[in-house]
């Protein structure tokens, strides 16, 4: 597969000691020698040269040459390691661009790997958030995936679904000689039902761990929601006043806690109102409540009647909660039913807060010692798969005719390759490295 040639600065912008400007292409080595004093390219090794143009030094730098297929890209490439200064990386890629390079796009080296099958379309979704974790865990969810671990669990769902395929086919392409083994083709798909239903009800938590557990302070207006929030992340980042209402719209910010990610947001407070606009942020907060993995909904300890009146009408909704009471230094009192009494505005109480919500998603923080998602995408598909696979096993024991739960077979198989990116599609690809950094 043939590309033109890129070139793009693969370090981040600003002055460092060292600065790394990646090319990949067709004709790449032709294009960047003649701007290095090199007497013969030693490929996979640092060759210590300088970058001359029209004989004026740019930068003495070291350049490595890969050579297809045994490159990132599975091209020929160039790297070259050069000193951090924006002057230097500047005119060496203007050098390069005259050369007839053009700059890569976001994510277009890795683009390039999987369309070269260097890599499937799970390890790259991995090394993006290799890139960007912002815990430990986050780390430890992209490495498993970037190590092929899900890409092997799906593809040995795939041959089980392929062997109950290959059975059916038989008996479709000779009829009346051939029969095949229902029961087989049943165990098979069994088997994978089996595996991809383990998949499903564990995988999606590594997307919690590197997007962020997404948990949503509620309660109603001038219950403290915004004080706690401030007082999580160590700094004023909502309006607090004493006046009801005054959150309209979700405060989202990040928070680590002990090397946990969450995504803390702060909701407009739930009560009836004839303002647009807060009855706006208002329905806004119930599908935050709705879709959080967590939510600390917050109760008045001086007049908890009606807080907690809300908290049970909501309550069948939430996958986890701590019942958070607020206001304790005017109450005095912590009633029977609230898990945890503080008071917002003090510091002391913190570390308490913190410590029940760790508890409460201790669950996820140790999902399960298998296989992750990393990206909602890998989630949906799953689910699809998973939805065209229990249609097929529940068709054939229907007794549906070997030709329909053979397509149902095909229709599966084609998510499942979608899924690792052997039925490749260029907008598709587009959608998911437009957020990769450039240079990578």
């Amino acid at each position: 597969m043939i590309f033109d040639p890129i070139c793009a600065v693969a370090t981040p912008k600003g002055f460092s000691a060292l600065a790394v400007i990646r090319c990949s292409g067709a004709g790449v080595w032709e294009k960047v020698t003649p701007f290095l004093k090199l007497d013969r390219i030693k490929p996979w090794r640092l060759n210590l040269t300088n970058f001359t143009v029209d004989g004026e030094l740019i930068d003495e730098l070291t350049a490595v040459f890969y050579k297809a297929p045994m490159s990132y890209t599975g091209e020929d490439m160039v790297e070259l390691i050069t000193h951090g200064s924006p002057i230097v990386l500047k005119l060496i890629m203007e050098s390069l661009f005259k050369a007839g390079f053009r700059e890569a796009l976001p994510g277009e080296f890795t683009k390039r790997a999987v369309m070269n099958g260097k890599m499937d379309l799970l390890k790259a979704e991995s090394i993006e958030v290799l890139v960007e974790a912002k815990t430990r865990k986050a780390h430890e969810a992209a490495a498993f995936i970037y190590q092929g671990k899900l890409g092997n669990t799906i593809d040995d769902i795939r041959q089980l679904l392929i062997r109950a395929m290959a059975e059916i086919e038989v008996e479709l392409n000779y009829p009346g000689e051939v029969e095949a083994s229902t029961e087989m083709v049943h165990n098979l798909l069994l088997e994978a039902k089996k595996r991809l239903d383990e998949l499903v009800a564990h995988g999606e938590n590594g997307i919690s761990l590197t997007e962020g557990i997404r948990t949503v302070i509620a309660g109603r207006p001038n219950v403290g929601k915004s004080t706690l929030l401030n007082a999580l992340l160590r700094k004023d980042r909502a309006i607090v006043t004493d006046i009801p209402g005054t959150t309209r719209d979700t405060i989202e910010e990040a928070l680590s806690i002990d090397g946990t990610y969450f995504k803390i947001i702060d909701t407009a407070g739930i009560r009836k109102s004839d303002n647009l606009v807060e009855k706006l942020g208002i329905d806004r907060s119930i599908r935050e409540i709705e879709q959080a993995d967590l939510v600390v909904f917050m109760v008045d300890l001086t007049d908890p009647g009606q807080d907690l009146e809300l908290f049970e009408s909501i309550k069948p909704k939430l996958k986890r909660y701590v019942l958070l009471g607020n206001k304790l230094d005017l109450a005095k009192k912590c009633p029977e039913s609230v898990e945890l009494c503080i008071s917002a505005n003090s510091s002391e109480f913190l570390r308490s807060v913190e410590e029940k919500m760790l508890e409460k998603v201790a669950d996820m923080l140790n999902p399960y010692e298998g296989e992750l998602f990393i990206t909602e995408r890998q989630k949906a598909l799953s689910y699809k798969a998973l939805e065209f696979l229990n249609e097929t096993v529940n068709s054939l024991t229907g007794g549906i005719t070997m030709d329909i739960v053979s397509s149902f077979l095909h229709q599966t198989v084609k998510i499942l390759d979608e899924l690792t990116g052997k039925h490749l599609q260029e907008d598709l690809l587009d959608t998911i490295f437009k957020n990769f950094c450039v240079g990578k």
